[in-house]
């Protein structure tokens, strides 16, 4: 049992590490179209997909550049729809997105 639990874990890992685009361009349009289709904030998602990228931090060895480069496009999300629509729910979802993945981004970044 233990053994075949360690196989599928390991044919799991190798299906993400030959997918790393796709999945994390899932990941990215996920995040987008919570912020920008979603009118209700659920912080268990938020913290799942958060969770979820930290593991592919670790299987992917994304650098922190790359997290803060999210926090770039996260941050513009925020800065346009302030200015189309002031404080409303997309904003304030894209600006929670941002400082998640500045905390992120920082404490990758501490850690290399």
């Amino acid at each position: 049992m233990r053994k075949s639990m360690q196989n599928g874990i390991e044919i799991f890992s190798s299906f993400l590490k030959e997918n790393k685009r796709t999945v994390l361009v899932l990941l990215g349009v996920f995040i987008f179209g919570d912020i920008l289709f979603v009118n209700i904030s659920s912080d268990f998602i938020i913290f799942s997909v958060l969770l979820l990228y930290v593991i592919f931090i670790k299987i992917f060895k994304i650098q922190s550049g790359t997290t803060f480069l999210v926090c770039a496009v996260l941050l513009t999300i925020m800065a346009v729809s302030y200015l189309s629509s002031f404080a409303s729910i997309r904003t304030e979802k894209a600006a929670v997105w941002f400082i998640l993945f500045l905390v992120v981004g920082a404490i990758q970044g501490w850690k290399e």
